[in-house]
């Protein structure tokens, strides 16, 4: 006895698509939400601009005999001017919790460098 055949649907069973969950859905983005990651990727790239002003700086001050920013707070800025960088990065591409998440980030690392080496 031959194995049976599997049933296949009607023509305009296969044509509907079934519906997606609720969850699996595109979500609007806000504009109090695209507003905010302008505002940090703003203030992630200023960061890291000013991060390349003071390796100059420092290259500048030392080629004249003088003391400079120091290594200490140029090494630190650009650690916080990459993390910076890279926590704007993820939260563009992940519009959920843990990309908001990652904004706080960049405000608090943006903020915090710029309280703690320049105020």
């Amino acid at each position: 006895m031959p194995p049976p055949h599997p049933r296949r649907a009607a023509p305009e069973a296969r044509r509907t698509r079934p519906h997606r969950h609720e969850l699996a859905r595109s979500r609007q983005v806000s504009t109090a939400g695209t507003t905010l990651r302008s505002f940090t990727g703003a203030l992630a790239m200023g960061s890291l601009v000013l991060a390349l002003v003071l390796i100059g700086v420092q290259f500048w001050a030392t080629s004249h005999g003088q003391q400079g920013p120091g290594v200490a707070s140029v090494i630190s800025q650009v650690v916080a001017g990459l993390i910076a960088v890279a926590l704007q990065t993820y939260a563009d591409r992940n519009r959920d919790r843990n990309g908001g998440l990652a904004v706080v980030g960049v405000l608090v690392v943006v903020l915090g460098s710029l309280w703690f080496w320049w105020w």
